[in-house]
């Protein structure tokens, strides 16, 4: 039973994954990552109020728990521009954002998570990326033109 709210996080970075592999699938694959994504939040509210309820003391895992919660979120954002339901400029615009906030309010850690992940989707899917870099350079070239 002490096991079980590490277990509810630790199940998020596995969402998260399968989320994220779900991209390179495409928008057909949106009802599931619905399905995932509402397990994932259900695990989130769960491993609080179990280990509270057991009164067990934060582990590791749970003192990270906000980072497996910033995976989620992350590999859904991940999501929706692999498979091209979002552009991938506001998807740059809110990871600006979120990593200025997150230095902001000096959290280290999650900033470290966020780095890897971001270097992780842009390893698994850099042809693309570069692809739309090189798309908005052009476009940009064509806005000056006129």
């Amino acid at each position: 039973m002490q096991r079980i709210p590490d277990l509810l996080t630790l199940s998020r970075g596995l969402i998260a994954l399968t989320i994220l592999g779900l991209g390179f699938v495409g928008p057909d694959a949106l009802p599931t990552v619905l399905i995932l994504t509402m397990v994932g939040w259900t695990t989130d509210i769960l491993d609080g109020r179990i280990a509270r309820r057991i009164q067990k003391p934060p582990s590791w895992v749970g003192e990270k728990e906000f980072a497996f919660d910033m995976l989620m979120v992350f590999a859904g954002l991940c999501y929706l521009v692999l498979s091209g339901l979002m552009p991938f400029e506001p998807a740059i615009a809110y990871v600006a954002v979120a990593a200025a906030c997150i230095a902001y309010f000096r959290a280290p850690t999650v900033l470290l998570w966020y780095i890897v992940w971001i270097v992780a989707a842009l390893a698994l899917d850099w042809k693309r990326f570069k692809n739309v870099v090189l798309e908005f350079i052009e476009n940009t070239k064509r806005l000056v033109r006129r």
